[in-house]
């Protein structure tokens, strides 16, 4: 083989094994799924947001009629990155599809208990792990936490 032939194929080799090492699948994920209750009843629309302590991209859902949602965070229903989340819900009357948004910029009435919209407050709190994580089921209830 030529001198240029071997600088060429070395070269190639080089920026392939470059390439492959760049080739990174991303964090460990875990599918996340489950249903959100009120008082026992499924809240029939609204979100849940589930933030890592360790910081980074938080996770989203929309909480579908039937209650359930299923967590995204790079791209739909994909999980959450491993590890432990502090979540909280919201619940508004314009997230109410059968209503629609309301004028202006009002989210218009807080249909839960209003320490459910914090993380610091909500109580609420997951560890996630690698593989599935289903169901994560989030009760919520009228009744003010006990101390």
């Amino acid at each position: 083989m030529s001198p240029g032939k071997t600088t060429i194929s070395s070269i190639f080799f080089l920026l392939t094994a470059i390439l492959l090492v760049g080739c990174d699948r991303g964090p460990a994920m875990g599918s996340v799924s489950g249903t959100v209750t009120l008082d026992g009843e499924p809240l029939k629309f609204g979100s849940v947001m589930f933030q890592n302590v360790a910081g980074g991209q938080p996770s989203r859902a929309q909480i579908q009629p039937d209650g359930r949602f299923v967590l995204s965070t790079f791209s739909p229903e994909d999980g959450a990155v491993v590890g432990s989340y502090r979540v909280r819900v919201m619940c508004y009357s314009s997230q109410d599809p059968a209503v629609g948004p309301t004028a202006g910029d009002s989210l218009g009435n807080l249909l839960i208990p209003e320490r459910y919209t914090s993380f610091g407050a909500s109580g609420l709190s997951y560890e996630i792990k690698e593989g599935d994580n289903s169901p994560i089921d989030i009760e919520l209830t009228k009744q003010p936490q006990r101390r």
